[in-house]
């Protein structure tokens, strides 16, 4: 099963998100998760890391999942 998202911890109280399916990146905007983002890289979304369980959890909630 291939998943929706990639998120990783960055290990300085960030971590990186990254929708990778065209769900994920219209669920991600229409959900305006955009306003946990603090920064963003070429690939990934930059958010601080107390917000990751919040967001996974949302994530989830909708029946998406994160690659391994």
């Amino acid at each position: 099963m291939s998943g929706d998202f990639t998120y990783t911890s960055a290990n300085n109280g960030t971590s990186l998100i990254r929708p990778i399916t065209a769900r994920a990146e219209t669920w991600f905007k229409e959900n305006n998760i955009m306003k946990y983002v603090v920064d963003n890289t070429e690939d990934f979304y930059v958010i601080k890391s107390v917000d990751g369980p919040t967001i996974c959890d949302k994530i989830r909630k909708n029946g998406m999942d994160f690659t391994s």
